[in-house]
């Protein structure tokens, strides 16, 4: 019995929950290796944050980014790590991580080293909280209109204060933007006939013009980044692309910040490559829930999960 043609995917900003990777942190003496490296790399008190830290404390955007990325790659280590220990090995066919996501993507492919990706998610998480902090900001989901009427919807709000953040499925939509403008358009999109409007539990406006001064400040630390050819493709958030060229990922990262996630062309990607199942590698089932709403049954399955490992053994 072979073992199911996988893509490997991450979430981003909003998928911590108090004792994030904890088990794999108990388990494994890899992860616990990860954890006290990070921890001297960064000053931050990772431990504190994943496991013992509420929620809301944790979405703190300079805190919340590095733990998140240590937590989704711990995940993979601890999956990898006992694969070694079974003498097993099944490579993903693709990665491809959500927003913050991309980076523990790039880091899982070997792309960029642990180390590497660190410091650039960390610096990231300052410079957007940095950000958030001098002009505040929103963000909501749309869910039941497609991509196009939310555009139209964005467009007669003002544009230059909101913009279309994240396109999740065909009828799910992530706006970002001013706080006013942002709420201009969830009330317009329940009027055009939304399912569903969710303001996000954040005070951040990402993937907008209002991350213009911390894209601007990153854009030479993704120049000077020691980008290499990853082990496996990388679906690329901007274009929903696979790649394994260094210029493509760099340019890619280039827009990351300002640009929207075109996470429902990734996923199409992975199918039209083979994938039969779209593994979450979290932390957490964010991602899932949102994967589920427009996937068939069974083609998601999450890894922080107590038999998550199994799905993906032959």
């Amino acid at each position: 019995m072979r073992s199911p043609r996988y893509a490997l995917l991450f979430p981003g900003q909003g998928a911590q929950f108090p004792g994030m990777a904890e088990r794999f942190h108990d388990r494994s003496p890899t992860v616990r290796d990860l954890f006290d490296t990070a921890e001297r790399q960064t000053g931050l008190p990772l431990r504190q944050i994943c496991f013992h830290t509420d929620r809301i404390d944790q979405a703190r955007t300079d805190w919340n980014q590095p733990a998140v990325f240590l937590a989704g790659l711990a995940g993979w280590y601890a999956l990898t790590e006992e694969w070694e220990r079974r003498g097993v090995t099944n490579p993903p066919v693709c990665v491809a991580g959500h927003s913050l996501g991309h980076f523990t993507a790039l880091a899982a492919a070997g792309a960029l080293s642990t180390p590497d990706a660190l410091e650039l998610v960390r610096r990231r998480g300052e410079l957007m909280h940095a950000a958030s902090l001098a002009s505040g900001g929103a963000m909501a989901t749309l869910v039941g209109l497609a991509e196009s009427t939310v555009a139209r919807l964005v467009r007669e709000a003002d544009d230059r204060a909101v913009s279309v953040a994240a396109v999740n499925g065909p009828d799910q939509v992530v706006v970002s933007g001013a706080d006013s403008a942002v709420e201009k358009v969830m009330d317009r999109a329940l009027h055009a006939g939304a399912e569903r409007v969710v303001r996000l539990a954040i005070a951040l406006a990402a993937h907008s013009p209002l991350m213009a001064s911390a894209a601007a400040q990153f854009a030479p630390l993704v120049s000077a980044a020691a980008l290499r050819e990853p082990r496996t493709p990388v679906l690329l958030n901007t274009t929903g692309h696979a790649s394994r060229d260094v210029a493509e990922i760099r340019a890619d990262l280039h827009r990351h910040m300002l640009a929207p996630v075109q996470w429902w062309r990734c996923l199409q990607t992975a199918r039209d490559a083979g994938v039969e199942l779209l593994v979450d590698g979290g932390p957490g089932r964010t991602l899932s829930k949102v994967m589920r709403r427009d996937l068939p049954a069974g083609a998601v399955h999450s890894l922080d999960h107590p038999r998550g490992a199994e799905a993906l053994l032959p």
